[in-house]
């Protein structure tokens, strides 16, 4: 009897292993928007793949949701996404200023709660709204290979529209980033 018990636990065990789902965490959401001396950056991406790429970071998790991040972390976080984030106007690496990191609490019907990272950044361009922008970001995929980044342009009328959408393969040359004509928005 105990036998027949255990060969049928074994047999529900395995028989469920090839029907089990998952859904992944949502990819990074890059934002660009016009200010008034460059553009503004924000980056978002869930708490829980970037402590798989940078466990150094797993001290995020126990950040509070909504409030700024201690100086240290912050500085921890722009000297990992330093390494993987880079915007080329032309030939011409932009200088990238981090101005802000702050977790924030999340919600998915599929996923239920989790945290996202969100970082603020700033870069001079010599144009008003750059045509020639190249992102180089691998920040997370370099690690978590399904994991997607899609980048938004934020326009001066509130509306933000997606202006690319790459995996880890795509990110390794750059991603050409070309916002919307002002008619167009």
């Amino acid at each position: 009897m105990i036998l027949r018990a255990g060969l049928l636990a074994l047999t529900v065990l395995l028989g469920g292993i090839g029907t089990a789902l998952a859904h992944a965490l949502p990819g990074s959401v890059l934002v660009l928007r016009e200010q008034e001396s460059g553009l503004g950056l924000t980056i978002q991406f869930p708490v829980e793949d970037l402590i798989i790429a940078a466990p150094e970071l797993a001290a995020l998790a126990e950040a509070r949701p909504g409030q700024r991040l201690p100086l240290e972390l912050t500085a921890a976080l722009a000297r990992y996404l330093g390494r993987h984030l880079a915007v080329t106007e032309g030939a011409a690496r932009l200088d990238l200023t981090m101005t802000g990191a702050r977790i924030q609490s999340a919600y998915h019907d599929h996923l239920g709660h989790f945290l996202l990272v969100t970082s603020q950044w700033h870069m001079a361009v010599a144009e008003a709204r750059p045509t020639s922008l190249v992102l180089t970001y691998d920040a997370v995929m370099h690690e978590v290979r399904n994991h997607r980044a899609t980048v938004h342009w934020f326009a001066q009328n509130g509306r933000s529209h997606p202006i690319a959408e790459f995996g880890y393969y795509g990110a390794g040359d750059g991603v050409p980033l070309v916002p919307l004509e002002a008619g167009q928005e």
